[in-house]
């Protein structure tokens, strides 16, 4: 619910809640033996890791 209250807002930060989220899950489904849903978290977090640098990518710098 915070992570998506963050997308909402538009916050950069959004993107390491789904990082730790989507983390968490990976290994919990890893350690239930659930091969196919372990991978698709997995993909999650890599996506979530991309989407961070792309966020950051295209926030406007402050410095003037």
């Amino acid at each position: 619910m915070v992570a998506l209250w963050a997308l909402a807002q538009k916050y950069a930060e959004q993107w390491l809640l789904w990082l730790v989220v989507d983390l968490v899950c990976t290994i919990l489904y890893i350690y239930k033996q659930i091969p196919f849903t372990a991978a698709l978290y997995g993909f999650y977090t890599i996506m979530a890791v991309l989407g961070y640098r792309q966020w950051l990518k295209n926030i406007p710098s402050t410095a003037d």
